[in-house]
């Protein structure tokens, strides 16, 4: 889940809420410059040399980089996409969907960001007394075209109520110029109370293409639970009834990923943002089909009263708590990692900033054991030296990253099962 500005976990419509968010909303500023030196402590790795990482991975460019998604570009660098909020620590400006880009997933630059404050959604509230943020990126490359979801937390259609919806922007490039479709994806979607300002948590996008081809896309959070809606061949506009995959109150922050023929459902649970007595944590549910029904390790249903869950993430004990919003990368040698924020118990909080939680971009080996993810075996998030991942860098003009019609090695897998077939998943399942 976002922070997403606020300093608690209140609906955004709630009056707190709002008073949170406008007083960040800043007039966006220049680029932070790129760091020349790497805060990470990574060793660069080469043939014989593996070289390791210490998380933070984020470390060289932002304190804060919080629901971080990745995806390896056409031009062969991997981009990261996150929430908006300040960079670093005083710096008193809201980075709306700040972009990142790495040559090894381990030494990261920022490169900019995907909304300016004079270029938000048409659909987006701008009003100084209740502007929108944009939250919780999901990012893919679809025929030929970058395609980016968002959390837009205002809208034009009730300005001030916290009606949150989901839209998306498609580019050439990862670092743009994006074009929103002009409209949400998953509308504003009215709470049970029928009252002006009670609207359903519409968070958290993720997108996923079936078997067939068909287009879906997960969204939702603690208030109204998450769900599932098929999506029209353009990708930007939801068709049919969308179905609940997982119940309310429970979880949020949904990533979808397919391996071996089934489906997985990633979902942080807990609260995201309490600084140093955070328990964020990341549970996931398999199912056989993409819309579900998604169950546990024990065949506990994510729908039912007393919700399912199999730990992937923890806290674990060492300095990083709050381990959550994730987002799943497959390196170049095959191997699974997983992405995500934390905070570290120790220095929780940006400075200068009122309640903002620090959160930077950690990354750590997604292991499968008996058919489930699960973090490093079991241990968590790490904060020692660790392996680097075969991350690559640069290639050469006309390289294809395995997901578009180019390179793909025997390993690969499509969601469609066709080795040679369009690819839309940043985490195609690999073996």
């Amino acid at each position: 889940m976002e922070q997403r500005i606020l300093g608690s976990r209140r609906a955004p419509g709630r009056a707190a809420a709002r008073a949170g968010v406008l007083a960040l909303a800043l007039v966006l500023v220049g680029a932070v410059p790129g760091v020349a030196d790497d805060a990470s402590g990574a060793r660069p790795g080469g043939p014989g040399m593996p070289g390791t990482y210490t998380n933070p991975v984020g470390a060289g460019f932002a304190d804060t980089f919080a629901d971080p998604a990745v995806i390896r570009g056409q031009d062969g660098w991997w981009y990261a996409y996150g929430t908006t909020d300040p960079l670093r620590s005083g710096e008193g400006t809201r980075h709306l969907l700040p972009v990142s880009r790495s040559a090894d997933l381990v030494t990261w630059e920022y490169v900019g960001d995907a909304f300016g404050e004079d270029s938000l959604p048409s659909w987006a509230d701008t009003d100084p007394a209740h502007p929108a943020a944009l939250w919780a990126p999901d990012i893919r490359y679809v025929d030929g075209r970058y395609r980016l979801y968002y959390v837009v937390t205002e809208t034009t259609a009730t300005p001030g109520t916290g009606d949150t919806a989901i839209g998306v922007a498609t580019a050439p490039t990862p670092t743009g110029p994006w074009t929103d479709a002009g409209d949400p994806v998953v509308d504003p979607r009215p709470g049970g109370s029928g009252g002006p300002d009670d609207f359903l948590w519409t968070f958290d996008p993720s997108h996923v293409v079936g078997p067939d081809g068909t287009e879906y896309l997960f969204y939702g959070s603690y208030y109204g639970g998450i769900w599932v809606t098929e999506l029209d061949d353009t990708g930007t506009e939801a068709v049919g009834e969308p179905v609940q995959v997982a119940v309310d109150n429970k979880f949020e922050g949904a990533y979808v990923v397919q391996r071996d023929g089934a489906w997985y459902l990633f979902a942080s649970t807990a609260n995201c943002c309490a600084g140093p007595t955070t328990g964020y944590s990341v549970q996931v549910g398999r199912s056989a089909s993409v819309t579900g029904p998604y169950v546990d390790r024990e065949g506990v249903p994510l729908l039912a009263s007393r919700a399912g869950g199999t730990p992937v993430l923890t806290p674990n004990g060492n300095r990083w708590v709050g381990t959550g919003h994730n987002a799943v990368v497959t390196d170049l040698a095959g191997r699974d990692w997983m992405v995500y924020h934390a905070i570290d118990r120790d220095d929780p909080y940006l400075d200068g900033t009122d309640g903002i939680n620090r959160r930077p971009m950690l990354m750590d080996r997604l292991d499968w054991v008996d058919g489930w993810p699960v973090v490093r075996a079991g241990a968590g998030a790490s904060d020692d030296a660790q392996p680097v991942p075969a991350g690559g860098g640069p290639a050469v003009a006309g390289f294809e990253d395995g997901f578009g019609r180019g390179w793909r090695g025997d390993a690969w897998r499509t969601v469609t099962g066709d080795p040679q077939g369009d690819g839309h998943r940043v985490a195609a399942a690999l073996r």
